[in-house]
């Protein structure tokens, strides 16, 4: 057999592979990323993986929400906040517990690492 009908009798042997897996697949099954699957080698190949969407930065996530509660929020749900990390989120926290609740936005320059940049970057995504 030469070269070209060598390739094109594996070739077909290939699909005809193929279309057999297809019917000999329950009905409504599909592949799921990272499956694996055979090359007409022979071979066992993993498929790649879809890529994921970007991750949406702390002020998208705001935008798309209603304003953070200084008053009810946890420590948790504050480091959504620009400029506003686990550390900082907790001393909110803890200011918060101290003095019985925020009166105004503005006692936020009175926790450590809420200084007037910090405060008007979060000032547009909280309320009382």
């Amino acid at each position: 057999m030469n070269g070209s009908l060598k390739k094109m009798v594996l070739a077909a042997a290939a699909l005809m592979v193929a279309g057999t897996m297809m019917a000999a697949a329950p009905a409504g099954a599909q592949a799921k990323d990272g499956d694996q699957a055979q090359a007409a080698s022979g071979k066992t190949v993993k498929k790649a993986k879809a890529p994921r969407a970007p991750k949406a930065s702390k002020a998208e996530r705001l935008k798309a929400g209603k304003p953070i509660n200084l008053n009810t929020a946890s420590a948790e749900e504050m480091t959504a906040l620009p400029r506003i990390g686990a550390k900082v989120a907790q001393r909110i926290v803890d200011y918060r517990t101290a003095h019985k609740g925020f009166k105004s936005v503005d006692e936020l320059r009175n926790v450590k690492g809420c200084g007037p940049k910090v405060l008007e970057g979060i000032r547009p995504y909280v309320t009382l």
